[in-house]
């Protein structure tokens, strides 16, 4: 009968200790598991902890579309300058250091037209020991509307847009750069939204274009 006791005792002394065990483990775990409920929220509703880059009104104005071919960024203007300079001394005379933030400056080639031509100068540079990146540049925004009938990688490309539209009496149409380099045919003058792209439906069904609204 007392080793029946002493049985009983050892078992419910065990059975205690597993409880404490079990417990301090949950305790433990409990911040982990708030830590991994947190994330789980925050990635459900899409929250990013990354700033959006916004414009901050110290930027180099840009007025046309294409593409830059950039060779470093610093954080100051003289760096960059440097970093433009050692690129005009190996034979690239059209670097210059523009201010992409309130904060960093870089040093680019601008201008470029067309996807092809940076990819060569860019090929070009690697063979001085130089590694600039081809980076979209998008004009600053006007606000006007445009619709545009198409874009492609030349100018010479995209005049049989223009003649197609033309032939549906589409005239006057302009060119101009395209972001990320080619050209744009558009038309514009467009009062509000509604006319822009009610304009857009109509000449898309004529031409067989696909004529798109921008706001530039």
């Amino acid at each position: 009968m007392a080793r029946s006791r002493h049985w009983s005792q050892r078992v419910h002394t065990a059975f205690s200790r597993s409880l404490l065990s079990v417990w301090a483990v949950k305790k433990a775990m409990l911040p982990l598991l708030l830590f991994l409920l947190a994330a789980t929220l925050i990635l459900a509703g899409g929250v990013s902890g990354a700033p959006a880059k916004q414009k901050q009104g110290c930027e180099t104005p840009v007025y046309e579309n294409g593409l830059d071919l950039v060779f470093g960024r610093a954080k100051s203007q003289a760096a960059a300058d440097k970093i433009a300079q050692l690129a005009v001394t190996v034979g690239f005379k059209g670097v210059k250091t523009v201010q992409e933030s309130c904060s960093v400056w870089k040093a680019v080639l601008r201008g470029l037209d067309s996807f092809s031509t940076a990819v060569g100068v860019q090929a070009e540079a690697r063979t001085v020991r130089k590694f600039p990146t081809i980076e979209c540049v998008t004009a600053q925004q006007t606000g006007q509307l445009q619709a545009i009938f198409g874009t492609l990688p030349t100018v010479g490309e995209l005049s049989a847009v223009i003649a197609r539209a033309n032939s549906f009496g589409y005239v006057g149409l302009k060119t101009k750069r395209a972001p990320c380099g080619g050209y744009q045919a558009y038309v514009a003058g467009f009062s509000d939204k509604a006319q822009a792209f009610e304009f857009a439906q109509t000449a898309s069904e004529r031409t067989g274009l696909h004529v798109t609204v921008i706001k530039a």
